[in-house]
């Protein structure tokens, strides 16, 4: 009878040890949004919206090359949360990505995003002369976003990328462009976004 008790516990415990660890599983990746109203959200980070004040990236690469893009933002009420990236590139758009900013730049944001060219698609770097667009913009914990800047690259090969003018941006990493494109029908529109 003992064992019967024991095996049925160790199954409950192992049962329930499982789901844990799915749910877990899934989660991972998952950002939870804020609930509360505009309102609520104003009164709890600041009415102001985020600001890009300064953008550059060079205007030539090479395939195969890490393109840097160069941000100076700044948010009077010191919430800026995300850097929104959406890369538009010939035969499709990828999804609207959020990167993360460090709570150290909140209020005042320096430094260069990368977009590694060998992970787009090989059609592109096959045959060089493509152009890229890469659409950005700045969100703050209450929901506001910056205006969007919108940087061309042409990839043509033996092309040398071009750095900042000195002294304008920091050499600080602010994240990746991940490269995840949209899924169109033949027959679908693009929609609105970049």
């Amino acid at each position: 009878m003992k064992g019967i008790k024991t095996r049925k516990y160790f199954t409950r415990v192992m049962g329930w040890g499982v789901v844990a660890a799915a749910l877990g599983i899934g989660a991972q990746g998952c950002t939870v949004m804020d609930q509360r109203s505009l309102k609520e959200l104003e009164g709890a980070y600041g009415v102001n919206k985020p600001k890009i004040e300064a953008s550059f990236a060079s205007p030539w690469l090479s395939p195969r090359d890490i393109w840097r893009v160069y941000l100076n933002g700044s948010d009077p009420d010191g919430d800026i949360r995300w850097i929104q990236v959406s890369l538009w590139v010939p035969g499709g758009v990828m999804t609207t990505a959020r990167i993360d900013v460090d709570p150290d730049q909140a209020a005042k944001m320096s430094g260069y995003l990368t977009l590694h060219s060998m992970d787009l698609p090989e059609s592109l770097l096959r045959f060089g002369n493509s152009d890229l667009r890469l659409y950005v913009a700045l969100e703050d914990r209450a929901g506001h976003v910056s205006e969007r800047v919108v940087l061309s690259v042409s990839m043509a090969l033996g092309s040398i990328q071009e750095g900042p003018p000195g002294g304008r941006f920091q050499e600080k990493f602010l994240g990746e462009v991940p490269v995840r494109f949209l899924q169109f029908s033949p027959t679908a529109g693009i929609g609105t976004w970049p």
